[in-house]
């Protein structure tokens, strides 16, 4: 008998529940620390600049698509995960803003994840044959799922929380008439705006494993099912699609698709280890010594009682097929066998096929994880190719893996099986709630960050750090130089630096930004201050002072070029001696990490043309170093600075007092423009062309006034109306499928 979803006069008690109990678990998670997700990533990369995006949409109504304070200009749209374009981003936002307590965006909108697909999970429960109590328990299950806990500092795996099971509730519940032709794509659409594409393309894949199955199992109509939703998709994806498409060429070519993989027999092992309960007694255990992302609790692989399940589910058909096949006395009773089996498949319910389609899918995605066959096949598409860490499509597995389960303990009609199942779920979901506390307040401590202060707390000390250092960041740039790399995972707290994307929250101009598709000719720009090739400088936004001293060794007239062309006036120099830490302590007593700030200091008084103003403490983990006989971020023909005005991420102002040509340290960029009012108001556009160093000139063109450079790429422009149209569109699929799927049931 197949449960329907009917309407009874009132919201389904399950529902209600089910809300509740997911807000009071992301508020357990947080022990009421807002800022708990807040960290890593989340903190010091994404955050900074979509938290200004927004806030710059708040004040002028426009979202920055550039941001002109990192890297001499950063794109921020083109690959998705600064969220600018992200549907449930800009709800976060809204709520943040709304809910008191300073509640960071990023929170919000994993909180708002958990609860949508804690949601949708329980409805989908429900639709595969779960009663109330059961479903609930299942989404309990799915809650606490180790991998989003483990790497909750990747805001956009959450991403996933919600899209596969909406994903599987749309194919479900859509199955008839026109709707099923279009649904599907909607949902794929919203999930590339999103912010991941390695995501979506596993979504898409997810996909079209079901379809297939249905085409399989003589359900013909689904041909067109899955071509016209991979074009509806593929349709409403377009703008962002086209970006990503800008940024492609400059991605850096990953060499580390196989690198993590996950064996079945870990997998299997992890998923019943009680990593939260032996953390506290000091205690841990990794299977064979296995590591995720070098960590060796493995958390990340926890799925409890469905891991175990499922794996008892393939040894369990796999000896069926193997009984079956050897009653086959002949080549003849093996295909009637065969023949017979699969009438028997393409006799199911539209329910049942999905199941099948999940269960390939799993398969297919436990393959990917493992290293099997799929990532050999995926390895061979281009873009696919340079997709990172296999283990990553576990966030894949873990939902569908929740579904299957649910079906078949829905379906189980031997009570003894079923409360014995019950029970073992219970008591693994109580498991996974402690390992998932200690995992989000493990985070910090997982990459040696030592933050004691919130976000807005930490800005404020900034500024004031840099009032008292007297440094005009409106007009030059700073960069950061580390000391000790390696050491921990990350040895640096942007409360302290001007590293990763942390200036753009406070307004400073930084020379270098987190972005792994920059350009090549964009690092050339300054490459002998950062060295180009470094994991640090794209990553940690910050070189190590080694590189530093040796560049202004073997090549000072290009380190002093450099240095004028970018506007660099201020160098942190990383003073911490970390003799507490036995791993520094090594280096230091091999001399691998001596104390090089004299010898930078007199290395830079020795450049041509350049002046050591000042070397003054900043906090007590860096000197700051200023320098003199740099150019300012605009200078006139005759070198003068010309003081920047009205800055925000993606424009800035000047005024030109007389006309001529004028030099401003931001890379060249087709999409910039920049045009001239005058005094009267009128407005003249001016023409920008490429200077030395990849600078910009503009000449005013026989006119003074007031100068705009900005930003304006009209893909940008068309992925916002197309977001919209997409985000409409994705509203009404919602509000379109029976209003009742929140109602009490009843079977037939």
């Amino acid at each position: 008998m197949e449960m329907e979803l009917k309407k009874k006069g009132g919201i389904e008690a399950g529902v209600i529940l089910v809300l509740a109990a997911s807000l009071l678990f992301v508020c357990f998670l947080t022990g009421g620390n807002t800022e708990a997700f807040l960290v890593d990533d989340n903190r010091m990369q994404w955050y900074p600049v979509m938290e200004r995006a927004y806030r710059e949409l708040a004040n002028t109504g426009r979202i920055c698509c550039y941001d002109l304070y990192q890297m001499k200009g950063m794109p921020i749209a083109q690959q998705g995960y600064y969220g600018i374009m992200n549907p449930f981003m800009l709800l976060s936002y809204i709520a943040a803003s709304l809910l008191p307590g300073q509640i960071p965006m990023i929170s919000c909108y994993i909180g708002l994840m958990v609860m949508a697909g804690n949601l949708v999970c329980y409805l989908l429960c429900r639709r595969l044959g779960c009663g109330q109590g059961l479903a609930f328990l299942m989404t309990a299950a799915y809650s606490t799922l180790g991998c989003f806990w483990a790497f909750c500092y990747w805001y956009y795996i959450f991403n996933n929380y919600l899209m596969i099971p909406l994903l599987i509730y749309v194919f479900v519940r859509c199955k008839k008439g026109l709707i099923s032709y279009c649904a599907c794509g909607i949902v794929l659409a919203v999930s590339i705006y999103m912010g991941n594409v390695q995501y979506t393309f596993y979504q898409y894949v997810v996909f079209g494993i079901l379809c297939v199955l249905m085409i399989l199992l003589k359900e013909r109509r689904y041909f067109k099912v899955l071509f016209i939703n991979v074009v509806i998709g593929l349709g409403f994806s377009l703008p962002i699609l086209l970006l990503a498409l800008q940024a492609s060429n400059n991605f850096r070519k990953y060499q580390d698709f196989f690198e993590n993989p996950v064996f079945l027999n870990s997998l299997l092992v992890h998923s019943v280890i009680p990593q939260g309960i032996l953390h506290r007694r000091d205690m841990g255990f990794s299977f064979m010594d296995s590591s995720v992302m070098y960590r060796k609790d493995n958390m990340v692989l926890y799925m409890g009682i469905i891991a175990i399940w499922l794996f008892a589910a393939m040894i369990w058909a796999v000896s069926r097929c193997a009984k079956h096949m050897g009653k086959c006395r002949n080549l003849a009773e093996l295909w009637r066998e065969c023949k017979t089996t699969y009438d028997h498949a393409a006799a199911w319910t539209h329910e049942q096929k999905t199941i099948a389609g999940l269960i390939a899918a799993v398969l297919f995605f436990l393959s990917v994880m493992s290293g099997g066959i799929a990532a050999t096949l995926l390895h061979a598409l281009p873009v696919v190719r340079n997709f990172r860490h296999l283990f990553k499509a576990v966030f894949v597995v873990a939902p569908l893996a929740i579904m299957i389960f649910a079906w078949a303990v829905g379906r189980q009609e031997r009570n003894r099986i079923r409360f014995v199942t019950i029970l073992l779920t219970a008591v693994f979901a109580c498991i996974g709630c402690f390992n998932a506390r200690d995992e989000v307040w493990g985070a910090d401590r997982l990459y040696g960050l030592q933050i004691d202060r919130g976000f807005v707390g930490e800005k404020e000390d900034a500024i004031r750090m840099i009032e008292k250092a007297s440094m005009d960041c409106k007009n030059y740039r700073t960069v950061t130089f580390l000391r000790f790399p390696w050491i921990n995972d990350e040895v640096f707290n942007i409360s302290e630096n001007l590293s990763r994307n942390f200036p753009t929250a406070i307004s400073i101009f930084s020379l270098a930004g987190y972005e792994n598709a920059v350009s090549d000719c964009r690092m050339e720009a300054f490459d002998a201050i950062y060295t180009d090739k470094e994991f640090y400088t794209r990553f940690a936004n910050a070189d190590i002072t080694k590189n530093l001293l040796q560049n202004l060794t073997q090549k000072p007239k290009k380190v002093a070029q450099q240095l004028m062309d970018n506007g660099v006036r201020y160098l942190l120099i990383d003073k911490s001696s970390l003799e507490d830490n036995q791993r520094a302590q090594a280096f230091m007593d091999a001399g691998l990490y001596r104390d090089l700030r004299p010898e930078i200091i007199s290395a830079l008084k020795e450049l041509p043309d350049i002046r050591v103003v000042a070397v003054k403490e900043f906090n007590e983990h860096y000197d700051l170093v200023e320098i003199d006989g740099v150019n300012s971020l605009c200078m006139n023909s005759g070198g003068e600075r010309i003081p920047l005005t009205d800055i925000n991420m993606e424009t800035v102002v000047f005024e030109a007092q007389e006309a001529g040509e004028y030099t401003l340290s931001f890379a060249y960029d087709s999409h910039l423009q920049a045009f001239l009012t005058e005094k009267d108001g009128t407005k003249h556009p001016l023409s920008i062309e490429r200077a030395v160093n990849d600078n910009i000139l503009i000449s005013t063109q026989g006119g003074c006034g007031k100068v705009t450079l900005t930003y304006q790429d009209p893909v940008c422009i068309m992925g916002f109306v197309w977001e919209a149209v997409v985000s409409l569109a994705f509203v009404m699929l919602l509000a379109g499928m029976n209003s009742h799927c929140f109602h009490k049931t009843s079977r037939e």
